[in-house]
Parts: C-alpha cells; sequence; structure tokens
C-alpha cells in the first residue's frame, strides 16, 4: 500500500510541477485576480456584487464569500477542464506515458494520480481566487473581514465541481472520440445543462431534494434551497447589476449547513467514482497495440469511411488544391490560403458535411458550426511541428498571419453562403470576420485549438440567451438586434485582432 501511495504521489508531483512551471499558469492566476476585483463592484458607483428582494447586500464575509464562491463554480467548471484536459495527451506526446507502463504501476493509481493531479490544481486556483476575494473585503468591504466564514461559503458549494471536472477530465482523455475538439463541444453543453438544470428542477419541483441534490454539482441548487428555507424567497441576483438605493441594505448572514442535504451532498461528492470506473476500462495504457486498436475502431477506418462516402467531396478538393499550389506563375497567397482550406476540410471531411447540413439552420446554429471547423486552422502547424517546414514555402513566412486568416475566411465563407442568401444582413458578414480574426489570434497566441473554442461557446451561449436584449451582444445579428454600431464595432475588432496577430512574438516560428 505505502508503494502504491508513493507512485500516485509522484505522479501528482510531477503533474504539478509542469503545471506551475508554465507561463499560462502564472497567466490564469492573474486573470482570477483581475476578475476578483471586476466581480466585486464599488457600490458607491451603482452596481452590487449581491442583491435579495431587489435590495443590496452589505459588503461583508458571508455575502462576498457566497457570491463569489457561486461565481467560481462557473469559471472553475467550463475554463478549468479546458485547462486540465491534456494531463494524458501530455505523457502521450512527451512519451513518458510509455516508459510509465513499461513499469509495475497499475492503470488504476496512474488514473488515480492524475485524478488528483486535477483536484490539487482546481483547488489551488480556486483557493487564489478566494484569497483574492477576501482582499476584496478589505479593499470594499463595509464589514470586518471574518476567514472563516468566508471559507465555509467556499466549502459548501466549490468541492463537488472540482471533483467532478477532474474527473469527466480524465474519462474524455481515455476515450479516443472524446479528447480532441468533439469532446470539448460535448462538454461545454453537458456543463451547461449542469447548471441549469438542478435550479430549475427546484424551481419546478420535479424530483425530491435528495434526487436533485445529488446532481448539483454547481452548487446552485443548494443556494436556492437555502435562500427559500432562511429567507423565503428565491428572487436573488449574483453579479454586478444595478440597485435601488433607495431601499434599506440587506444583511446576509451566509449559507449555513442543511442536514437534509447530507446525503445528496456527499452523492455529489462520489460522482467520480464511476466516472473514472468508466476511464479505467477505457484506458489504453499507452499499450502500442492497443492505442493501434483505438485507432482503427475510432479515427483511421472512421475517417477512411467519411472519405470513401464523401469521396464526391473530398477527391475534387485534393485535386484543386494540388493545381492550385503547383500552378506556375508568381506565387500568390491568396491561393496558397485556398489551397490551405481546401486541404483542411478534405483531411476533415465532416466539416464539408456539416457546410451542407447547416445550410438552412438558423443563423446561431451556423456560427457554432464554422467555429469548430475554424478552430485549429492558425494553430495547426504548430501543434504538429511542421511550422518549419510549411514556412519554407514561398511568400508564407512573411505573410503567415493573412495566410491562416484568408484560410479561414475561405471555409467561413462557404458556411455563410446560404445564411446570406437567405436573407442575413452585414452583421452576419462583420460576425465571420470577428471570429475567424480571434480564431487566428487566439490560435497563433496559445497555440491550441482550445482556448478559442471555449471562448467562443461562452461568448454565443452568453448573446444566444441575451435574445437581442443587449445590442452589442448580437456579433452576428442572429438576434436582430445589431445596430450600425455593434456592426462597425465588430468589424473593428477584427482588425484590430488581425494586427495584434501580426505582431505576435513567434507567430511563424
Amino acid at each position: 500500500m505505502n508503494d502504491r501511495l508513493r507512485r500516485i504521489g509522484g505522479i501528482i508531483d510531477a503533474d504539478v510541477r509542469i503545471r506551475f512551471r508554465r507561463m499560462s499558469t502564472l497567466v490564469m492566476f492573474l486573470l482570477m485576480t483581475a476578475a476578483a476585483y471586476k466581480w466585486v463592484p464599488n457600490p458607491r458607483l451603482g452596481t452590487a456584487l449581491l442583491e435579495i428582494n431587489g435590495q443590496r447586500c452589505l459588503y461583508n464575509s458571508a455575502a462576498i464569500g457566497m457570491a463569489t464562491a457561486s461565481l467560481s463554480t462557473l469559471f472553475v467548471g467550463l475554463f478549468g477542464y479546458y485547462v486540465i484536459s491534456n494531463a494524458i495527451a501530455r505523457d502521450a506526446r512527451s512519451r513518458c506515458g510509455f516508459v510509465i507502463a513499461s513499469t509495475t504501476m497499475r492503470s488504476t493509481d496512474y488514473l488515480a494520480g492524475k485524478f488528483a493531479g486535477n483536484v490539487l490544481f482546481l483547488f489551488t486556483f480556486t483557493a487564489a481566487f478566494m484569497i483574492s476575494s477576501m482582499a476584496m473585503v478589505l479593499v470594499r468591504g463595509e464589514a470586518a473581514l471574518e476567514p472563516i466564514t468566508f471559507a465555509k461559503q467556499y466549502a459548501l458549494i466549490v468541492p463537488p465541481t472540482i471533483v467532478l471536472i477532474s474527473a469527466i477530465a480524465i474519462l474524455f482523455e481515455s476515450i479516443p472520440f472524446l479528447s480532441g475538439r468533439f469532446g470539448d463541444v460535448v462538454f461545454f453543453f453537458l456543463w451547461m445543462f449542469l447548471l441549469g438544470f438542478t435550479a430549475s428542477a427546484l424551481d419546478k419541483k420535479l424530483f425530491p431534494v435528495t434526487i436533485i441534490g445529488a446532481f448539483d454539482v454547481s452548487g446552485f441548487g443548494y443556494v436556492l434551497d437555502q435562500m427559500r428555507a432562511t429567507l423565503h424567497t428565491s428572487t436573488m441576483s449574483i453579479g454586478a447589476s444595478t440597485f435601488d438605493p433607495k431601499k434599506p441594505v440587506f444583511v446576509f448572514q451566509g449559507l449555513h449547513w442543511d442536514w437534509r442535504w447530507l446525503i445528496p451532498r456527499t452523492i455529489s461528492l462520489l460522482l467520480p467514482l464511476p466516472i473514472l470506473g468508466m476511464a479505467r476500462v477505457a484506458f489504453h495504457r499507452f499499450d502500442p497495440v492497443r492505442v493501434k486498436q483505438s485507432a482503427s475502431r475510432h479515427g483511421v477506418n472512421l475517417w477512411s469511411r467519411l472519405n470513401r462516402l464523401f469521396a464526391f467531396l473530398t477527391r475534387p478538393l485534393i485535386r484543386l488544391a494540388t493545381m492550385l499550389i503547383a500552378r506556375g506563375g508568381k506565387p500568390s497567397i491568396v491561393r496558397s490560403a485556398i489551397a490551405d482550406s481546401l486541404l483542411t476540410i478534405s483531411a476533415t471531411p465532416l466539416i464539408g458535411v456539416a457546410i451542407i447540413g447547416v445550410s438552412f439552420a438558423p443563423l446561431s446554429v451556423v456560427f457554432v458550426a464554422m467555429a469548430i471547423a475554424i478552430a485549429d486552422v492558425a494553430s495547426r502547424e504548430s501543434r504538429a511541428g511542421t511550422t518549419a517546414l510549411v514556412c519554407s514555402t514561398p511568400l508564407i513566412k512573411q505573410h503567415f498571419v493573412l495566410w491562416k486568416m484568408l484560410s479561414s475566411l475561405t471555409i467561413a465563407s462557404l458556411f455563410l453562403v446560404m445564411p446570406l442568401v437567405r436573407g442575413a444582413g452585414i452583421a452576419a458578414i462583420a460576425g465571420g470576420l470577428f471570429v475567424c480574426a480571434a480564431a487566428t489570434f487566439l490560435g497563433l497566441t496559445t497555440k491550441n485549438p482550445k482556448t478559442f473554442t471555449v471562448l467562443f461557446l461562452s461568448f454565443w451561449y452568453l448573446a444566444l440567451n441575451d435574445k437581442g436584449a443587449t445590442p452589442w451582444l448580437d456579433f452576428a445579428g442572429f438576434n436582430h438586434a445589431a445596430t450600425t454600431t455593434t456592426i462597425a464595432t465588430y468589424a473593428t475588432l477584427a482588425l484590430a485582432l488581425g494586427w495584434f496577430s501580426g505582431v505576435t512574438p513567434g507567430k511563424s516560428t
């Protein structure tokens, strides 16, 4: 047992050291500190962090602690997954996984170590955010700082989120078809469903608290139930919002433990166990034979079938791309970009299927499919290690950003042809330019498609649910609320992102 614990501890230690030595980790810490400052607005300026029954809550440890803990579940649950969902893939790329597989370490121990490493990493970030939020009590608080009361709010809300996200990341990495972009998209909608399910089910009393609470990984259901039980209300606003200064300030005493939630919260903490069990069954242990078989079942044969099924689409595209590349005359960056986009579609036939399949879908759906299709266009060479080779071709090195931008725009234009024919306005064009520029900028700066994927889906989800109430959120006009100013703003942002992509250090090397 001691040997197993030491091996698991070694996996955790290596994971933590690798992650905390990265510059991206420092950037995330700084972003979370800035988020704490942004999310706790100054009530003197007319906005408040927490309102209950239309009354601004006094800035004490209980109010700021509960509100920031609820907000942290959104950040940890969504962005945390995309940060930690590369633990197994990193070992495969570095070949360390094959060394580990050659030892006596059990797969269960390895996955347990990776899971614990994920939990520790997310716990550290949550603790950093909590400490930053505590500091806001000193900066903007209206009562003395009570660290125990503050930490209690986090302890009652956040832990199920951390353990579940850590387990899902391991499961998705262990299943081949969920380990890439498809898994990133699946997780986003899964997390959005989990966020809304418990609060909606409690509000409509669809199931008993015991059943609903078992799946209340976000803690929102627990918060709502507490509000009803102690304050006899469910009217609450968390986040910077305006308030009526004529109403008296409400003194919130914080969340308290409710024994009715003992079993539900315990179950929500134990949900990762069956998830890790499924991951153990799917995990290949870096066995070359199993990896090859897995690729055969989920990758090579699948893509071969798709290529054969859609040969009428992919084969002409490959021939056309070859002709464009080999065509005589002076080198052309436009021709190279078109060839790159055609090769992208031919290499991933589902993009071609999506272009046809969403032709008559709502514009919001078209933009999701388009964004997923172009997510890795800018970062593909960097991840494959072929940047130097590609940059050896004429014009590409000095025009790398323009090349990738034009390639993304070519693919995007294929998605937007039918919506424009059906009457989509100039807002859709400006939105398409903005999405392509954002994908290029984030792909070049972060060198992976996950950053763009999660940021776009989050922004898209916010804009879709706004339903046109806020015109500046309607970046593509699918809520029919975009104004001339909105269109001009996103077109300007597209130009700015294109310029920043061009001055990004190391963009073409």
